[in-house]
């Protein structure tokens, strides 16, 4: 059941659409005269509005007027004779639904009346999900008290209301995608479209399609760029887009600068512009703010947090009642190095509650065989630092190139320069002759 307002100064015709709407089983209120009518759509609510343009007194585009400014949601058919048809054509301009002309034919003024309901409906339906979507993607939301992770999060509140390109930088898995998105629902774009585009995924010439589209004419495939229009266009790990395309993607972005971009990358792209795998411009263009967001490794203090928040999430979703994690194994989550970070542990999560029969996860959840996958590790590997493991990786590179530098620096992926101040950090002594 709908709620419509009926404004015309017409008795006969307030009683036609009274008996009309109320067969249809609609809630109707009635209004004679301008003052009357704005008085009353400024105070209820409701879901459409029949307004007469030959009102009295001030006049049906005044209402009009009023009303859209009071309540700009709320579709307005106005009904006006044949000689008011350049006043209907004008509160058309002003954002009037449709014009239904006198005298009034009453199948019409329902089709119109449905298909404007209908129309409204679909508005409610999209600030129900924008309003849920801020919500979600709040920045009160983010978990973690590390401090690195509170300086990322802090950097995208203050960049999120402004048009600045953002590039994100973390390993797969760090929240790169959530916090975009998040950048942009609190924005001003946040009632337009978030495009997200995966750049290491398609083919050069797949990838050109979806950011760029394909030509005008049948099957025509629409590019992100314009799919966004004045919303954000998400690009997944920028660094692996081809040289061609790049040179493509900087001349749309200093041509059609409608869209925000905000670009992610487990690999920073300015060393990938310093060994001339990436342009420079193209990079200069994208990062106008960097965000750094750090390995789930580095910030265990913040594991609990997100463990306590998946376990609410899956047990909601799977119906089950878990409620907390033991002691024990939360002493194996830590001491995991999670490699694929926060995504890795959401799995764990997600698969422990399937597993678990109780209120709470033991170490026995934390694998498909009942035997913590953590802990199997432990004991076949001890776990090392971040530096330890890059000394080792570095010595094993060099080693299996018998110590040519060039081709070294070419599997690690940085340039000469680099690798020897490596080699000098690590205290490496190539062997004679080398």
């Amino acid at each position: 059941m709908a709620r419509i307002l009926i404004v015309d100064g017409e008795a006969e015709c307030r009683s036609a659409l009274r008996q009309l709407f109320e067969r249809l089983g609609h809630g109707v209120e009635e209004a004679q005269d301008a003052r009357e009518a704005t008085s009353i759509a400024c105070s209820g609510v409701y879901d459409l509005a029949i307004l007469d343009l030959d009102l009295p007194k001030r006049g049906g585009i005044r209402t009009l007027g009023t009303i859209r400014e009071e309540c700009p949601e709320l579709p307005v058919i106005v009904t006006a004779g044949s000689e008011s048809i350049e006043t209907a054509i004008k509160a058309i301009k002003l954002g009037a639904y449709h014009y239904v002309a006198k005298p009034l034919n009453l199948e019409e003024v329902r089709i119109t009346a449905e298909r404007a309901l209908d129309y409204s409906r679909l508005v409610n339906q999209n600030h129900n999900l924008l309003r849920e979507l801020k919500e979600r993607y709040s920045f009160e939301n983010l978990i973690g008290k590390h401090p690195h992770a509170r300086e990322a999060y802090e950097l995208a509140a203050q960049v999120a209301h402004t048009d600045s390109a953002v590039l994100i930088i973390g390993e797969a898995g760090t929240g790169k995608e959530y916090l975009a998105r998040t950048i942009h629902y609190q924005s001003k774009r946040a009632g337009a479209p978030f495009i997200r585009i995966n750049c290491s995924g398609p083919s050069e010439r797949q990838l050109e399609r979806e950011l760029f589209g394909d030509a005008a004419g049948a099957g025509r495939h629409v590019g992100c760029f314009e799919l966004a229009r004045e919303g954000t266009v998400f690009l997944e790990e920028v660094a692996h887009i081809a040289p061609s395309v790049q040179a493509r993607l900087l001349r749309a972005l200093q041509e059609r600068p409608c869209a925000r971009i905000i670009t992610g990358s487990s690999r920073d792209p300015m060393a990938a512009a310093g060994e001339e795998k990436f342009s420079s411009d193209l990079y200069r263009r994208l990062s106008g703010v960097v965000i750094a967001l750090p390995p789930l490794r580095d910030r265990r203090e913040d594991i609990p947090a997100f463990a306590d928040f998946f376990i609410t999430k899956y047990s909601a979703e799977t119906g089950k009642s878990v409620r907390s994690i033991a002691d024990d194994a939360m002493e194996q989550l830590l001491a995991c190095e999670w490699r694929g970070n926060i995504r890795e542990l959401e799995n764990c999560i997600e698969r422990s509650i399937i597993l678990c029969d109780g209120d709470c996860i033991q170490p026995a959840h934390l694998a498909l065989n009942g035997t913590s996958p953590f802990q199997a590790k432990r004991k076949q590997v001890p776990i090392k630092s971040l530096r330890e493991i890059e000394r080792d990786h570095i010595k094993k590179v060099l080693t299996h190139c018998n110590w040519n530098r060039s081709a070294a620096a070419s599997i690690l992926e940085i340039d000469r320069k680099t690798l020897r101040s490596k080699i000098r950090e690590f205290g490496f002594t190539p062997p004679p002759g080398k």
